[in-house]
């Protein structure tokens, strides 16, 4: 039984392969990137070169010149990188790519642990994590550097522990649970250093594993989540300290996090719409879920379960939901809600509907004649050949951003040639001034700094038609840009 579950799995290792490589790798092998990923990766390439401090980080001359913006640990990481690999887009690129592959393999691990007993299902990892990347913006933000893709790894690792110390039928020593219980606080301490509160949603997990599995008495897990907890304290009491450390604690708070959780900052997006964007994030792994299980009613052959397995997958999927929910329902009642912010949640959603439809499928692998299985089994690689072929073919071209990483590259051969006198800051007028991704890749790639012209005007400005009356002393320069005219004085 066990060779013919490992030989259904095949197509579905196949089939993650080729979504990791549509959904992610031709998208993270552009050179365009969000720019919230571009700020991220200017900041460790600047602390990697000693602009900066690891407390006291800096996008640019003029924007972000403290970064306040959210905590530091991700930069930091990425730091390391600039450090051992010089200033190339390279960097940035492979520590997302680090991070799909951390995530995707710590949530596999948790998905077999709780599988252990369960062969059909321990071996539709694959399927899970295909879900997953499938759902709300998650394959979005690999491919382009976003904090939520390190806090996936470490509220995952953190999951991870409470579950390696829970199963087993709670017959792991009060020591070793302790011990894992510590890790877990430590992780969830680090969440919180990648982007704050919403890293905490992991202490939920020993509480959650009771209601869903009403294993050992309730006591024990509050005396765990205690442990949890209290470790997340002592963590960042030792880091109040230090005086570099709160201060830089001080102004995340007093600039992020109260601004935001008041609605006194950020485009909004909470409340009902936070609800609408909780459906759309999710719409994708329920409706393959829901196919699957109409196909299986219409044409599948559903053996008889045991009772005690049937109550095993409930039991699991109750578990993995309760675990998104944890993740998600903070943000349904926040002030200010983006869809990329529920990306920590998906995972464990897109698993609770993976072990609903999952038997199926493997089912229906099993139930195939040879001729059948093998055409399918090839027909898949020949998809993954030509997946993997169009990710060749996207490696190093401009992507979506195109446009503007060609103004970046034109401004700032202009301003700041190979030979002569180099200009750091350019005025911005007009669309440009609010015109982020020109920002990003400026100082991304040139080191070229964006100022409002309320600041100090330069030599250079770049201008829209709408500021034709604030140009008096500057000529064009002739450079060709998109929507934009590049003036000097």
């Amino acid at each position: 039984m066990q060779s013919k579950t490992v030989d259904a799995a095949k197509p579905l290792w196949i089939i993650l392969s080729i979504v990791v490589c549509l959904l992610v790798l031709c998208q993270l092998m552009h050179q365009s990137m969000f720019f919230d990923g571009a700020i991220y990766a200017s900041i460790a390439r600047n602390l990697a070169e000693g602009t900066g401090s690891p407390w006291r980080l800096q996008f640019s001359e003029t924007l972000f010149s403290v970064f306040s913006e959210h905590p530091p640990l991700m930069m930091w990481l990425e730091a390391i990188g600039f450090r051992l690999f010089g200033d190339t887009i390279a960097v940035e690129k492979c520590f997302s790519l680090m991070t799909l592959i951390a995530s995707g393999f710590i949530l596999l691990k948790i998905w077999q642990r709780l599988h252990a007993n369960d062969p059909e299902l321990r071996w539709a990892g694959p399927m899970a994590l295909a879900m997953a990347l499938a759902a709300g913006r998650v394959s979005w933000a690999f491919t382009n550097g976003m904090l939520e893709n390190l806090l996936i790894v470490f509220t995952s690792l953190a999951i991870y522990c409470v579950v390696v110390a829970y199963d087993g039928a709670g017959l792991r020593s009060t020591i070793s649970r302790s011990v894992l219980m510590v890790a877990a606080g430590v992780l969830v301490a680090l969440a919180l250093m990648t982007k704050g509160l919403v890293g905490l949603f992991p202490l939920a997990t020993p509480g959650i594993w009771w209601l869903a599995f009403r294993r050992r008495n309730l006591v024990s897990f509050i005396v765990d989540t205690f442990v949890m907890t209290a470790t997340v304290i002592v963590f960042f009491a030792a880091l109040w300290q230090f005086d570099d450390a709160r201060g830089a604690i001080e102004r995340y708070l007093s600039i992020q996090l109260l601004p935001s959780l008041t609605g006194q900052r950020g485009s909004g997006g909470g409340h009902w719409s936070a609800v609408r964007a909780f459906v759309r994030v999710n719409a994708y792994p329920a409706i393959v879920m829901l196919i699957v299980l109409l196909c299986d009613r219409r044409w599948g052959n559903r053996p008889e379960l045991s009772r005690d397995l049937k109550q095993a997958r409930r039991q699991t999927a109750a578990f993995l939901a309760l675990v998104g929910f944890s993740a998600s329902l903070p943000l349904l009642v926040s002030p200010r809600v983006a869809s990329f912010y529920f990306n920590p949640s998906l995972a464990y959603f897109a698993s609770a509907f993976a072990v609903a439809s999952a038997p199926a499928v493997i089912r229906a692998l099993k139930a195939m004649n040879a001729r059948s299985y093998r055409r399918l089994t090839i027909g898949l690689a020949a998809a993954l050949a030509l997946s993997v072929i169009l990710v060749g073919f996207n490696i190093g071209r401009p992507g979506t951003d195109a446009a503007t990483i060609a103004n970046a590259a034109a401004i700032a051969d202009h301003v700041c040639p190979t030979t002569g006198a180099c200009e750091r800051v350019v005025t911005v007028c007009g669309a440009a001034a609010e015109d982020w991704a020109l920002y990003g890749y400026l100082e991304r790639w040139h080191k070229v700094s964006l100022a409002p012209m309320d600041a100090e005007t330069g030599n250079y400005m770049v201008v829209d038609d709408s500021c034709r009356d604030r140009v008096a002393g500057y000529r064009d320069t002739g450079v060709q840009l998109s929507k934009y005219r590049l003036l000097q004085r």
